[in-house]
């Protein structure tokens, strides 16, 4: 069931023009009749996005990047389809109505605002206590030792606890109650205790600047009690969906300080190290296994990242680990190597800011990655060696798909080892081998679905785009060759009079992906009539591999068959087919 009814939706997107809402993030300039830009969600150097105001959506030939204007405020403030909805409405002052999906929406959007106001008294309290004379000086002195200076506390409100009942006590005296603060993770056990007495207090913040959760580290040595605590997950706060940090490299974005990467660091101190030391487009998943949805958060704000986690073996493996969610989402990923037993903290202290920065310099994409450790794992000064070294390396390879790349890859291997290309091809192909008349044949069949594909999206992509001479009337479903394809086409006819922005939607049944792949297929033409011609052609191809489909249907429906009177039905309908085509072919 859709969140909000379609006239709400239709409404917002009509008060909220999308041309007028992105050229409020970048300067769009009128090209025919689109609006070009650089992308803002790739580091783009030339324009590659385009916003069609006819049909409503934006598309990045570059990155891939496409939407309505919702999704467009979703990527650039981070938010989720409601909160964006919500943020648009508020723009166009527009009530939010209540989303069928939740009766019960009013009270739980009351409930979090009085949550999140909660949570930025707190935060506001204990850095409240860090900067008192007296009471923060320890604290102080330990942070500027870490080489956290006062403007970086403050960059990143950073505060301290003072102890089990003084944040509580404060709280209640400002209205709140104990189920505010049992619901925002804040006090623990009977005695309603601080969750973070006595530590230097880190705040949490989504990508709109929302204090949704604390860090809390021992500063004064404790033993026994565990480095860092932080918050559960609360109706704030999904530690699965939270990035540390993603909110400061926003502000710096919109300050007009892009950056053409980010670099993923294990945990928050990480990220307010670097920062102390220049680096101000770190950001850190919380918790150890990075997440897709964390990943789709970093992928909003950029398309390079550097993987820079501890120089040990747990923080090796955990590299290895976190970055296929980075690679799923078509990241481009490298990965730093720091000294043993170093982390970004250490490395920035002891080599220098320059230091640091000559370690991303020397960062490795993930395959080299994984080859090193492969080989400073089994080294390479015996024979047993190198062949540990090739059996890890191949299991390694074993997971690359693209032949060329793997060919590179296997001659890095050969010079390493000593074992030709030839035999570490042979031993990584192992029993899979066709014969090469299959191949072929197979390589043809690709060939031949894949011109259908790239047909069907271009017919799609005039339909969407809005243009004149095209018509969802002018082509049938059954013509698409694949599912998704008939699914966008099917949508198109049944919003007959909509606008192409609504493939987008929250409820629309179709594939985002597909959508894009769609949006991709642009052709140039030297003339409008060139373009008309080529649109007919496609359709016109679409209808015979219909038809070419059904003759080879119909022939083996023939062989099956004994009555003459249906062999002669079946015959004469291939026949008419074979005319129809040949009549178009002529």
């Amino acid at each position: 069931m859709a969140l909000f009814s379609d006239r709400f939706i239709d409404e917002l997107k009509f008060k909220c023009d999308i041309v007028s809402i992105v050229s409020q993030y970048v300067p769009l300039v009128k090209k025919g009749t689109r609006y070009a830009c650089v992308c803002p969600f790739h580091n783009d150097r030339n324009p590659s996005m385009y916003v069609n105001p006819q049909g409503q959506f934006y598309h990045c030939f570059g990155c891939g990047a496409s939407g309505d204007v919702i999704t467009f405020v979703m990527e650039m403030e981070s938010l989720g389809y409601v909160e964006a909805v919500k943020f648009l409405a508020d723009r166009a002052g527009m009530e939010l109505p209540e989303y069928h999906a939740d009766a019960d929406h009013k009270k739980k959007k009351e409930r979090g605002e009085v949550l999140k106001a909660l949570m930025k008294d707190v935060a506001r309290y204990y850095h409240a206590n860090l900067v008192k004379k007296e009471e923060g000086q320890e604290a102080r002195d330990y942070l500027a030792g870490r080489g956290i200076s006062e403007e970086i506390c403050t960059r990143f409100g950073l505060g301290l606890s003072l102890g089990y009942d003084q944040m509580q006590a404060y709280m209640r005296r400002k209205g709140y109650s104990a189920a505010d603060l049992r619901d925002c993770g804040l006090v623990v056990g009977d005695r309603l205790s601080d969750a973070f007495a006595g530590r230097i207090i880190v705040p949490i913040m989504n990508g709109m600047g929302d204090v949704i959760a604390f860090g809390g580290r021992i500063y004064h040595g404790e033993k026994d009690v565990a480095k860092y605590k932080n918050s559960t997950n609360t109706l704030l706060f999904d530690k699965s969906r939270s990035v540390y940090g993603i909110n400061f490299v926003k502000r710096e974005k919109r300050r007009g300080n892009p950056f053409g990467h980010l670099i993923l660091v294990e945990g928050y101190m990480d990220v307010i190290s670097l920062a102390a030391a220049g680096f101000m487009n770190a950001v850190a998943g919380m918790g150890t296994a990075l997440t897709p949805q964390q990943a789709r958060e970093i992928r909003k704000l950029t398309d390079t990242v550097y993987v820079c986690y501890d120089g040990d073996d747990a923080g090796r493996k955990a590299a290895v680990r976190n970055v296929e969610p980075l690679l799923a989402e078509g990241l481009d990923v490298k990965v730093v190597s720091l000294a043993e037993g170093m982390d970004p903290d250490d490395t920035v202290k002891k080599e220098g800011a320059d230091g640091f920065r000559k370690r991303l310099e020397a960062a490795l994409p993930v395959l080299e990655y994984k080859l090193k450790l492969c080989e400073d794992a089994c080294g390479l000064a015996t024979a047993n060696d190198r062949a540990k070294y090739v059996k890890a390396a191949l299991r390694v390879l074993s997971e690359v798909e693209n032949a060329a790349e793997r060919e590179v890859y296997l001659a890095i291997v050969s010079a390493k080892s000593g074992v030709s290309v030839e035999t570490l091809k042979e031993t990584l192909a192992g029993v899979r081998t066709a014969p090469v008349a299959q191949g072929a044949a197979a390589e043809e069949q690709g060939a031949r679905a894949g011109r259908l594909v790239a047909a069907a999206r271009f017919v799609l992509n005039r339909l969407i785009s809005g243009c004149e001479y095209a018509s969802p009337t002018d082509i049938g479903t059954e013509l698409m060759p694949t599912e998704e394809l008939a699914d966008i086409l099917a949508f198109l006819k049944e919003k007959e009079g909509g606008k192409g922005g609504d493939l987008f939607a929250e409820d629309a049944p179709v594939s985002v992906e597909e959508v894009r792949a769609v949006l991709n297929e642009e052709q140039t033409f030297s003339s409008s009539e060139n373009e008309r011609k080529y649109y007919a052609d496609c359709i016109a191809l679409l209808a015979d591999a219909r038809d070419a489909k059904q003759i080879e249907k119909l022939k083996e429906r023939f062989k099956s068959l004994s009555d003459k009177e249906e062999q002669r039905a079946v015959l004469a309908e291939i026949q008419r087919l074979q005319r129809k085509s040949q009549s178009k072919n002529q």
